[in-house]
């Protein structure tokens, strides 16, 4: 795949417009999932606002550090799940969990410090021999398959639900609905023309929500549940009470949702062994998540045409990327 567009390249202020909306929406669920399993899985209570502003905010950093020359994203990874979930456990309170992923996101940041400053001196020529593209494919790809699981559970259920909780659209529906979101992706994606091409996401969601949508209005319309997928009361009250900038931002983010707001009273509860407990779950990882880092800096050096670990080079993005996971987990996951 030939994009349009190479790094340098500036579309229309409007095409970058579409182009950010796509980025939002392909990244936005990634990112706001990973505080949710962690909710579910140790109690906490990890705000997925606050994990996107973090996601911007060390999304900045990176593109700092490499100058704009490197069109990625830095958002939540899955690969730290477990890493999160033993923060929480070794933890004597909630609040030195909070302290324990700050810690985390720290040494796995100084991992790719000290990955970086060997890149800097000794080249990338020995990556490529130690990780090559038989070791790093598979890597990537076990990360997303352990996710397949959450991916389906989240896919067979709509968001109209009974007094009990449980969600009235039949499995087969919201399937349906997901296999349209994804063919039309794809479909778009490999053979569409120009703009359509260039955003394969946005018309893939629209067109499974517009599937959605019409099976919840014949089931609204002949009173059958199955077929209910989407929940319209929230837009009916968007409706009715108008919009505001209230709507859109969440003032309370500021006042308690940030993590090291939570990780403040954590503090005092720190020790030596707790600090290796933390550093033994999240520097192995971060090794595994290296691997990812340079798979995706290779995936779209293919797709711009332009060798990112070269220009403007890996030691660059492993250093913005340090940084900018250590800073992304002081507001959120």
């Amino acid at each position: 795949m030939n994009m349009i567009y190479g790094v340098k390249d500036k579309p229309k202020f409007s095409q970058t417009l579409i182009f950010a909306i796509q980025q939002l929406l392909a990244i936005m669920a990634a990112t706001l999932v990973v505080p949710v399993i962690t909710n579910a899985a140790t109690g906490s209570t990890l705000s997925p606002a606050a994990a996107l502003f973090g996601a911007g905010i060390g999304t900045l950093v990176y593109l700092l550090f490499t100058k704009f020359r490197s069109p990625v994203f830095l958002g939540s990874s899955f690969a730290f799940l477990g890493s999160m979930a033993a923060a929480f456990a070794g933890g004597v309170s909630m609040s030195l969990g909070y302290v324990g992923l700050i810690l985390g996101a720290v040494f796995a940041g100084l991992v790719y410090v000290v990955i970086a400053l060997i890149v800097k001196f000794a080249g990338v020529g020995w990556l490529q021999k130690l990780m090559p593209v038989v070791v790093i494919g598979p890597t990537v790809a076990i990360i997303g398959l352990s996710l397949a699981g959450n991916a389906v559970s989240d896919l067979v259920s709509g968001s109209v639900t009974d007094a009990s909780g449980a969600a009235l659209a039949s499995p087969l529906v919201t399937i349906l609905c997901g296999l349209v979101a994804l063919f039309v992706t794809m479909l778009c994606s490999t053979y569409g023309k120009k703009m359509v091409r260039l955003i394969p996401f946005i018309l893939g969601i629209l067109a499974g929500y517009a599937v959605a949508a019409i099976f919840t209005a014949i089931g609204n319309a002949a009173g059958i549940d199955a077929l209910k997928v989407l929940d319209f009361s929230k837009l009916s009250v968007l409706w009715e009470n108008g919009v505001t900038l209230k709507t859109f931002v969440n003032y309370e983010l500021i006042t308690k949702d940030f993590v090291f707001l939570k990780a403040i009273d954590g503090l005092k509860e720190l020790n030596g062994s707790y600090i290796s407990a933390v550093a033994v779950a999240y520097v192995p990882v971060a090794f595994v998540v290296f691997a990812e880092h340079v798979a995706d800096h290779e995936n779209i050096s293919s797709i711009i045409g332009h060798d990112l670990l070269v220009d403007p080079g890996l030691s660059r993005t492993l250093l913005g990327d340090g940084l900018a996971t250590t800073l992304a987990s002081l507001f959120g996951a």
